[in-house]
Formats: C-alpha cells, sequence, structure tokens
C-alpha cells in the first residue's frame, strides 16, 4: 500500500488537494489531503468515489470509428496510429477545402488544469480555426467584477472565520463550495449570522440565520436598494469612499432619483426586508460577501456583480481586516495566457464562435462548420438549446472527434471517439479559483488501456499533420516550468523548479491582512468610464425572458437550473442511468393543474420539452420551477424527444456582459405527463 498527492480537475471554487490510497498498483481510495491548508482532509463524496470512474467497465479505453448512425453508439476499434492518421487527413482536407475557419475546437473545464485544459489551442491556432470563446460558465460575472474593480483579486476566503455577519448571495455554499463552509461555521460558533440571498431554499439558506428569496434577475435592485438605504441611514464607509474610491457622487444622484417601488417589484424584496438588511450590515463592519457565478446567468447579471461590489465597496470590504472582505473569484495566479495557448502560431485572424451558439453554428452558421472537434465538454448537457446541438451534431457532412473518458450523450454522435485519461493519470498544475493555493500533480498511475491525456493527443496530432513549431515539442513539464517563470502571485524567493515537488503553494496576494485594494495601492470607481456602450454606473437594466410578455402568456413559470450536489455539471451524469431528476414546483402552481408530489411532468416551450417529477415545496417561491442538476438525457435515434434533458429548454441568448449563458431565464409551462403540453 502506498499513497501519492494528487489535485481535483473539476470545475469547483475548491480544487481539492487530495491523496490517492493504492494497492498493488490500483487506486483503491480518494482522500482530502490533511496537510492542504484549504481541503484540511475532506472531499465531497462524489470524488470519493471517483475511483469507481478510473476502473469502471465502461470506460473508453481504445480508439474507436463510428459504424452506426450518428447518436446509436454503434463503434469498431481501431488502433491509434489509425486514429491519428484519420484525423490528420481529415482536417487538412477540411482546412484545404473550406478554410481553416471550417474546422470548430469544442472545449471548457472539464479538466481544469492549465496544460491539459487549453492543450488543443495551439493546434487549432495554427490552423487558423474558428475561435471557441469559452463563456457558458462565469464570463458574466468575470465581465461584472472586471469593470467594477480591474484586476484586483478577490479577498482570501479565510477572512471570513472572523467575521460577525457573511452574506452567501446567490451561491449554495454546501453544494458548490464545500470548503468556504468552515470559515462560516467558525465564524457562527463565535457568534456570526449568515444571510442568505437566493431564489430558493437550498441546503445553504436552510442552514442560514435569514434568508432573503429574491427574485431571480433581481439581485442588482436589490443591491441598489441596500445602497440606497445606507446613504439615507448614513451606514456607509465615508472614510473609505474619500481615501479609495471615485465617482461615489454619480451613483448617489442616481439612487437618489430611483423609486423605492421599481426596487422592490425588481428585486422580490419588501422595503422592510431592505432597511433591516441594511441595519445589520451597519451594525457587523466585519462583514464578508461571497458571491456566486449562479445569480450571473440572466440578461441582468454582469450588472448584479457590479452593483454587489458597488455595495461591498460603500461598506469598505475592500479596505480588509479580520472578517471584512469580498470574494468571486480569487484571482491569485495572473500567468500570461499565450504561453498555455500560443495565438501566434496563427497565420491570420480568424472568426470567434461563442460556445453558447454551439447549436446555431452546426446548424445556420455560413460557411458551415465542417469538422468539431470536442474535448473536456459534453456539450449535448451542458450547452444552452440542446435540441439545436442535437440537431447539428446528426449531420452527415459533419466530421465530428469526441476525446472522452466515457460514452456521453456527446460521445454518442462521434465520428471518431478517443480514450482520454482521468486526472489521476495525468500531469498538470492547478490553481483554485476559489482560493488561494497552487499546485502540481503528477500522475497516481500509469494510463488505463490505451487513454491519452489532452496535451498527448494534440501533441501526437501536431507531429502527424507534420508541425515541429517548438510549441508543439514541448514536454508537459516544459510547459509547466515556462508558464512559472514569470506567473504573478508566486512568493518571492521561490524557484519554479520547487513548484514542481507538488507542495501547495500559497500566493503573495493572501498574505497581507490589509485587503487587496489596499495592498496594491488601487482604488474602486463607482463610474468607471471607457467600458463600452454600457452604463458607467451600476444601474436597473430591462430584463429578459422573464419580462417578456408575448412568452409569459404562453409559457407562464420561471425556471432556474441550479447545481444538484450528485453531480458536478454534467460530469457523474453516467451513475444514475434513468434518472430524470425533480423540478421544485409551488403548491399555488401545483394545485391548478392537478399536479401531486413525484407526478411525473413535462416542462416544456417553444425550444423542447423533457420530463421531471415534481417535488412540491414552499422552499421556491410562487411561478418559479427549480430544476437541479444536469442529469443525462436517455437518447434513443428512433425515439429523439425521449433523449431530451433540461437543456434542451434553455436559451443561446447572452447575458448582458461577457457573452456568457443566461440558464436561469427560461420561460415554461408545467403539465403531468399523461395529460402532454
Amino acid at each position: 500500500m502506498e499513497t501519492k498527492r494528487t489535485v481535483c480537475p473539476l470545475d469547483c471554487p475548491d480544487s481539492c488537494g487530495m491523496i490517492a490510497t493504492l494497492e498493488a498498483g490500483r487506486v483503491t481510495e480518494l482522500n482530502g489531503d490533511k496537510e492542504h491548508p484549504y481541503t484540511r482532509g475532506v472531499i465531497c463524496r462524489k470524488m470519493r468515489g471517483y475511483p469507481q470512474r478510473l476502473y469502471m467497465k465502461d470506460r473508453l479505453l481504445e480508439p474507436l470509428l463510428r459504424v452506426g448512425p450518428k447518436g446509436a453508439a454503434e463503434f469498431r476499434p481501431i488502433s491509434w496510429d489509425a486514429a491519428l492518421e484519420l484525423m490528420a487527413e481529415r482536417l487538412q482536407e477540411v482546412q484545404q477545402r473550406y478554410g481553416g475557419e471550417a474546422i470548430l475546437p469544442y472545449a471548457y473545464a472539464g479538466n481544469m488544469g492549465l496544460v491539459n485544459r487549453f492543450a488543443g489551442f495551439p493546434l487549432f491556432h495554427k490552423l487558423n480555426a474558428s475561435r471557441l470563446e469559452q463563456t457558458i460558465c462565469s464570463a458574466a460575472a468575470g465581465s461584472g467584477w472586471e469593470k467594477q474593480c480591474a484586476t484586483l483579486p478577490g479577498s482570501p476566503p479565510e477572512q471570513a472565520a472572523e467575521a460577525s455577519l457573511v452574506v452567501a448571495w446567490g451561491i449554495n455554499i454546501k453544494v458548490t463550495n464545500l470548503h468556504f463552509w468552515q470559515y462560516v461555521a467558525r465564524a457562527r460558533k463565535q457568534g456570526a449570522r449568515l444571510v442568505v440571498i437566493d431564489p430558493y431554499r437550498n441546503a445553504t439558506a436552510s442552514s442560514a440565520d435569514e434568508h432573503l428569496m429574491v427574485r431571480p434577475g433581481g439581485d442588482t435592485a436589490l443591491a441598489l436598494g441596500l445602497l440606497k438605504q445606507l446613504i439615507q441611514d448614513q451606514g456607509l464607509d465615508q472614510a473609505f469612499i474619500r481615501q479609495h474610491t471615485r465617482g461615489f457622487a454619480t451613483l448617489a444622484a442616481y439612487l437618489g432619483e430611483l423609486g423605492w417601488e421599481e426596487l422592490t417589484r425588481q428585486s422580490g424584496i419588501s422595503r422592510a426586508a431592505i432597511h433591516n438588511l441594511a441595519r445589520l450590515l451597519v451594525s457587523n463592519p466585519q462583514t464578508f460577501v461571497r458571491i456566486g457565478v449562479g445569480l450571473s446567468r440572466n440578461s441582468r447579471g454582469g450588472m448584479a456583480v457590479r452593483a454587489i461590489t458597488a455595495l461591498a465597496a460603500g461598506l469598505g470590504l475592500f479596505r480588509g481586516g479580520p472578517g471584512r472582505g469580498v470574494l468571486l473569484f480569487s484571482g491569485a495566479f495572473r500567468g500570461k495566457q499565450e504561453k498555455l495557448c500560443y495565438p501566434a502560431l496563427a497565420s491570420e485572424a480568424s472568426r470567434r464562435v461563442n460556445m453558447i451558439h454551439l447549436g446555431h453554428a452546426l446548424t445556420r452558421l455560413q460557411p458551415p462548420v465542417r469538422a468539431l472537434v470536442v474535448y473536456n465538454a459534453n456539450p449535448l448537457s451542458a450547452n444552452p438549446d440542446t435540441t439545436m446541438v442535437r440537431q447539428g451534431l446528426a449531420r452527415d457532412d459533419l466530421f465530428t472527434v469526441v476525446h472522452e473518458q466515457l460514452m456521453t450523450p456527446t460521445a454518442r454522435y462521434a465520428d471518431l471517439l478517443l480514450p482520454a485519461t482521468t486526472f489521476l493519470e495525468n500531469h498538470d498544475l492547478y490553481s483554485g479559483y476559489g482560493h488561494f493555493y497552487l499546485q502540481v500533480a503528477r500522475p497516481v498511475v500509469e494510463p488505463q488501456g490505451q487513454a491519452r491525456s489532452n496535451f498527448e493527443l494534440f501533441q501526437g496530432l501536431a507531429r502527424q499533420m507534420g508541425f515541429s513549431d517548438p510549441p508543439f515539442l514541448q514536454s508537459c513539464e516544459e510547459r509547466i516550468l515556462d508558464y512559472l517563470q514569470d506567473l504573478e502571485g508566486l512568493p518571492k524567493g521561490i524557484d519554479p523548479e520547487e513548484v514542481l515537488a507538488g507542495q501547495p503553494v500559497l500566493s503573495s496576494r493572501s498574505c497581507s491582512p490589509e485587503g487587496p485594494l489596499i495592498q496594491l495601492g488601487g482604488s474602486y470607481d463607482f463610474a468607471p468610464s471607457g467600458i463600452g456602450p454600457e452604463p458607467s454606473i451600476p444601474c436597473l437594466t430591462p430584463g429578459g425572458e422573464f419580462t417578456d410578455p408575448d412568452l409569459l402568456a404562453r409559457f407562464p413559470l420561471r425556471l432556474i437550473i441550479p447545481p444538484h450536489d450528485d453531480l458536478l455539471n454534467s460530469t457523474f451524469g453516467e451513475r444514475y442511468p434513468g434518472r430524470v431528476g425533480e423540478v421544485l414546483v409551488h403548491p399555488q402552481d401545483a394545485a391548478p393543474l392537478k399536479i401531486g408530489d413525484q407526478t411525473r411532468v413535462w416542462l416544456y416551450n417553444h425550444r423542447g420539452r423533457v420530463q421531471r417529477l415534481a417535488r412540491i415545496s414552499s422552499d421556491t417561491q410562487p411561478g418559479l420551477v427549480v430544476a437541479e442538476g444536469l442529469f443525462w438525457p436517455q437518447e434513443s435515434v428512433e425515439h429523439p424527444d425521449e433523449g431530451a434533458a433540461i437543456n434542451d429548454l434553455t436559451s443561446q441568448k447572452v447575458s448582458d456582459m461577457g457573452g456568457g449563458a443566461t440558464f436561469h431565464e427560461s420561460l415554461v409551462g408545467l403539465a403531468p405527463v399523461d395529460e402532454g403540453p
């Protein structure tokens, strides 16, 4: 028996340090690394069961070539040599006949290792392929933060342990940021209060001292209402505003003209509740605000982040100190992206395709996409408007390559299906976006079967295509070392070679009791200029689908799709074959439709329909249905409608800034399955 260190690769802010236990060369257990300062020996139950995925009988272990209809998952084995030869031949043929832009790579954060996540970028730049804008998760939130805070990092999560008030705004900490809960629990043991702001009563809200059930998309109105109340009550940190901010007078003038009726209508929170929370903020100068990405997945998402950071600045939380801070993304390390992606390899500028528009790109885009290469992603579960994505993947004239560990819904549509390694078989560098640590992980075991990492796949393919540019000759370790050479945030005096040893490395940006704004000598701008056509101040903006009168007349219920504790996006969907998931329905909405608890129902709109089991509960608001989790569709070539999943209902429309997705802004109807929509 032996143990080895590793790091969780999944798209989660915690990026846990883990210990793999091996017996006779096989991984038998995964546990939290007790010596990791953030993980502290605890990991989620999803990852404790990960060794099952490593050795499961359905794991893809050899290259496969499609022999049946697309979507039928009928393949025959081929060799890696034959697979690389075919892939190189088809991509070069597409490039020569239609131009590089006819090739579309599709990848995201199924593996957050910095080398393997971006492994395909150098080759696709070399081919002048269409450039995928990776916006599906955090683009709106990141854009909103950047417009107000520029490159300012978030506050270290450890500061929350000394807070007297913790505000969890649009984040289900117990499900999506498990290790932040340790600081919440520590603070509450010392008398702190937890306030949760979320549209429904999730696991974290159920544990809160107070839950404000904000309307979806109403976060901007609530934050501005709190600022307006604090101005009236003279409860803001005027010294901080004078010394470390700009533009407050412009925002204050706007708030002075803003009526309370509109603020309460848009937020769904009463004037009295806003007043009470404002008083709580004033009486607790040691406040820590944890902002979630989920609140940004609507047409007002970026503006919501802008407004919440303005509230935090008005309270002086960017000053830092014990118990004070605001955290969206840690921003602990800033590296040169070109050392991972090598955009200079492109000989010309290529068109850009927002990944949210994949359905459009595969069915309507001109000139058409002729070759699609998918890795680190499962778009047929995770992309919006998957009805259209499915139509695109079914095209006979589209050559699709999928690099994957399992037979995912997307993999079923591949022409060439290639076996991918898991993180336990990879070498990579990981930087968490919810904490301030960096860590290198080496392979725990040799790759199973013929599985290859993303990095090995694209380096091998580049050589097959005859490319000998320096990036294609690098080893994984050489790319890591090159990236580390000028990485901002590394502690002074540390040699990049030391990072390779695998110990967690704490960012220099977390080592001061002052807030990062003070530490870095910056200032907060309430009314930034030069941010494009958007308003210079955080303000109320028009709604999207939720305020469309025509759609509301046909589909009267608002739908949001937050995370499920058993899944991480669509990862682990293979564990629940046949499971459709539940939808939370308020009793007032269920009664007229004669829907009881655990009734099988259709959720439907003009984009598609999907089945779920109704759970009748006042944990949601009247008019709001909540469908947690991206459970896999049960694909059937003969009956594609039965293979629908929840994202068949979501829109390809983008958020107000950053080009982000609007997963939490779909209007739907509801009906028992035996009656039909």
